[in-house]
């Protein structure tokens, strides 16, 4: 009995790596091969991000292409397999292998540049050599935070717990306070906090204004609005707030208005972009213009019918 689970468990272990996607693989493989790098020297220094390291004179940059996959606890490592194959099995099918190392790519290196930026800003206002250097950023709990966003926005009516009302939606805010009571509590490091944060509010960026799609641009749908990720008493300031982001990347021409591209005639291959518009006023248009366009169908078929009429001969 016991050879027969043990075969089972070999069938599902190779059948598991089987289903699993390359990128995921190379992922997990470059885990393991920093993981085994940490027992023959430190890597949070050189591969880490140390935020006084990345200005001059120093200015080592390559920590934020690495400092992702470098961790030194087995447990925490076995996890961000878990998170890579899980991420990959689910985004990658819908945006493609393209779009899927795209976002983890993005994700993972603005959250880590944006972390390290944070504590020089904190240096900068408390004068204070700890944020510079007794700070180490590394670690997978940015693209952590970043795919709980990515399912807010693809599984978000998803329910997981019933009975309290927890929906895929939920997760986002959950994960950051959960990560923020640990921060007070001692349990986990500053720099893990920071990094939850940004790797949360950078992907909500990418999948907001940037992400490209067969439509356009972005997903300005009102269930992924920056206000949607608190509960409804917080709508007012949260929308406040929004607007005020978007309007600081559109002043500094790191966004664009969102632009919607719809397919809606087979026969003509009409093409209409709607720009800067919401969800709701986007589907008002979209289905104005399939209305002229049947009625433009309409027409020329009934000319059609008419020129291709035989006259009736008149019997001799």
């Amino acid at each position: 009995m016991a050879s027969g689970l043990l075969v089972n468990a070999r069938l599902a272990t190779v059948n598991f790596i089987r289903e699993t996607s390359i990128s995921a693989k190379i992922a997990c493989v470059l885990f393991s091969f920093f993981y085994a790098l940490s027992f023959l020297f430190d890597t949070l220094k050189p591969l880490g991000i140390t935020p006084g390291y990345l200005i001059p004179p120093n200015f080592w940059i390559w920590t934020i292409f690495t400092y992702q996959f470098i961790e030194v606890n087995c447990f925490v490592v076995f996890s961000n397999f878990l998170v890579l194959i899980y991420s990959s099995q689910v985004l990658e099918p819908v945006w493609g292998l393209v779009g899927f190392l795209s976002f983890f790519g993005i994700v993972s290196v603005i959250s880590g540049f944006t972390s390290g930026a944070f504590y020089l800003a904190c240096y900068m206002f408390a004068r204070n050599l700890d944020f510079l250097f007794d700070v180490s950023i590394h670690g997978l709990a940015g693209y952590t935070a970043a795919v709980l966003v990515a399912l807010k926005q693809c599984r978000g009516d998803q329910m997981i717990v019933g009975s309290i009302g927890l929906f895929m939606k939920h997760l986002p805010l959950v994960n950051v306070l959960l990560i923020s009571a640990l921060r007070i509590a001692g349990l986990v490091n500053g720099s893990y906090l920071v990094l939850v944060c940004s790797g949360t509010f950078i992907s909500w960026i990418y999948l907001r204004f940037y992400q490209a799609h067969s439509r356009g641009r972005g997903d300005a749908a009102e269930n992924f609005s920056f206000k949607s990720f608190f509960p409804k008493p917080f709508d007012g300031p949260m929308g406040i707030l929004a607007s005020v982001i978007y309007g600081f990347l559109l002043k500094v021409k790191l966004c664009r208005k969102t632009s919607y591209r719809y397919d809606v005639g087979a026969p003509s291959k009409i093409t209409i972009t709607l720009s800067g518009v919401d969800a709701l006023d986007a589907e008002r248009r979209r289905n104005k213009a399939i209305k002229a366009l049947d009625e433009r169908l309409q027409k020329a078929e009934q000319h059609h019918n008419d020129a291709s009429e035989w006259p009736e001969l008149d019997d001799e």
